[in-house]
């Protein structure tokens, strides 16, 4: 993380207490879980679970606590028999019964080599909880399911509450779901800047099949997601994290366009944080209503597919210093830079913290070219909105690959520095007639692809959906030109099972592109 972030997770009986008197709320998707009241005798009730590890995604402390309280003082219930089955995203991880003097339970869930589940009921108590002077019941449960995170479904029945003789004629019950974050790191091998590792941290469920795409500079991947109101009605949010270098230098640039299910998502849940010298991360951050937004618009699914790419324009680049004050947007002309080419380098500098205003400051300008200095320069920005800071420099005959345009010094501070990397002498990965060698589709084009087999979605709906995929290069066949236009005719049947058997993984990415092709050739599609 490259900003330190801290939350206070309810401890104290107290704190407790004032969030539920502020609201009972769902929170799949957050580290903590109020569930709505329900009445024990003359009490209602209610029931907490927080999770230790939300903002630690490396951490492996998964703990869940749960806490049975009285709505009108905030005080826990004694004597609870609380029998739980847990569930990691679908799948059955354990059921038992556990038994709390005070009301309050305390799950570690320990990572181990073994596939089945042990549970140690009298685990000791941590050195934040002796010192705060808790007293609550901790268990350890260890087993191989708790080696990643992702999100887990708890079904707890209150079976005895205020005296263990107290047994209730019809158990309580509370069906919750919280999220341990879990990150995962994908080592990426692009023709122009090298090995690239870009993690992705998840704090909603596990993420599969991603991929990355270096002639469309699209990421896309997919995640288990049910999209019921009543699901949605329990996710506070659904919060993923790309983690870039900032080595990479075609994912710099200062827009992205992120599809969910082939829907835009609002352009407010979309952050990019700079603040740190190595990598840079991209926030998506879909709330409840942006959630039943995008849910109205599509059909029926059970995954959330994202495809994150480059906005129209790839230029400029930007950054900000590692002191988190200054950002710097770049440009060039020529488009190509080329080895003994000059090249025309246009960058501003502006403050964080006054709105990104332009701003007059001295500066350190050098290019470095594997690890060597090839170029330096100092300067003093210019404050005008109208004028761009400008650079001219002559690329030398022996220089190819990526270059850095390293910043140090901004306004005198040692600290403001940061490195924007550029290419010269770019390699494309399309063949001479336009088409890749290996033509790649991402994962979740599968589910149109399947829907439309089946008959869920009508043959225009799936021609227009190929189409603006032809368009935005997600998908490429080899095309005469970019200008598409959809023809109203009936796609043939044997695409039908073309498209049910590529669903379901039993022909080749490539096998089914050429069925598309021929879509475009015959003028079904048409190009």
């Amino acid at each position: 993380m490259s900003r330190q972030k801290i939350i206070i997770f309810p401890v104290l009986i107290g704190l407790t207490f004032f969030l539920s008197t502020i609201s009972f709320s769902y929170g799949h998707g957050v580290g903590f879980e109020v569930l709505p009241p329900v009445n024990l005798g003359d009490k209602q009730v209610s029931l907490e679970i927080t999770s230790a590890q939300y903002l630690d995604p490396d951490s492996m402390n998964r703990q869940f606590t749960f806490s049975l309280f009285d709505i009108s003082n905030g005080v826990t219930i004694k004597d609870v028999t609380y029998h739980i089955i847990a569930k990691k995203t679908n799948d059955f991880i354990f059921e038992e019964t556990f038994q709390s003097d005070n009301g309050i339970l305390s799950m570690n869930f320990l990572p181990s080599e073994s596939e089945s589940i042990t549970i140690e009921k009298e685990a000791e108590r941590s050195f934040t909880d002796l010192v705060l002077g808790i007293e609550k019941k901790v268990v350890n449960i260890k087993g191989s399911a708790f080696s990643t995170g992702g999100l887990y479904n708890f079904q707890v029945k209150i079976l005895t509450a205020e005296r263990y003789s107290n047994e209730l004629e019809e158990p309580i019950v509370f069906n919750a779901g919280l999220s341990i974050p879990d990150r995962t790191y994908y080592d990426i091998e692009d023709p122009n800047f090298g090995n690239q590792e870009v993690s992705v941290v998840t704090y909603y469920d596990q993420i599969k099949n991603f991929q990355y795409d270096p002639q469309t500079q699209s990421i896309t991947f997919k995640m288990p997601f049910d999209w019921s109101f009543d699901n949605i009605n329990q996710t506070t949010i659904v919060h993923e994290e790309i983690v870039i270098p900032k080595t990479f230098g075609d994912l710099m640039i200062s827009k992205f366009l992120i599809r969910m299910n082939n829907f835009e998502v609002p352009e407010h849940t979309i952050t990019i944080d700079d603040f740190s010298e190595k990598n840079r991360i991209l926030h998506v951050m879909l709330n409840q209503k942006d959630l039943f937004l995008l849910d109205s618009k599509q059909e029926s699914s059970n995954e959330m597919n994202f495809l994150i790419k480059p906005a129209e324009a790839n230029l400029p680049l930007a950054t900000v210093t590692g002191n988190g004050q200054f950002r710097i947007s770049l440009s060039w002309e020529p488009a190509e830079i080329k080895s003994g080419s000059k090249i025309v380098f246009s960058f501003d500098i502006t403050d964080v913290f006054l709105k990104d205003r332009p701003v007059s400051v001295s500066y350190d300008l050098s290019i470095i070219h594997q690890g060597k200095e090839i170029f330096s320069t100092s300067g003093v920005s210019t404050d005008s909105k109208e004028k761009h800071n400008v650079l001219e420099f002559l690329i030398p005959e022996d220089v190819s690959g990526p270059i850095t345009l390293q910043f140090d010094n901004l306004d005198g501070n040692g600290l403001a520095r940061v490195g924007i990397p550029v290419v010269v002498n770019r390699i494309n990965t399309l063949t001479q007639n336009g088409v890749s060698d290996e033509i790649l589709i991402p994962d979740w084009v599968r589910n149109n692809a399947g829907w439309w087999s089946e008959g869920q979605i009508s043959d225009n709906d799936f021609a227009g959906g190929i189409e603006f995929l032809i368009k935005e290069k997600v998908i490429r066949v080899p095309v005469e030109n970019s200008e598409t236009k959809l023809a109203n005719a009936i796609i043939p049947d044997w695409l039908r099972n073309n498209a049910n058997w590529w669903s379901q993984g039993l022909i080749s990415d490539k096998e089914f592109a050429n069925g598309l092709q021929y879509l475009i050739q015959n003028g079904i599609i048409s190009v």
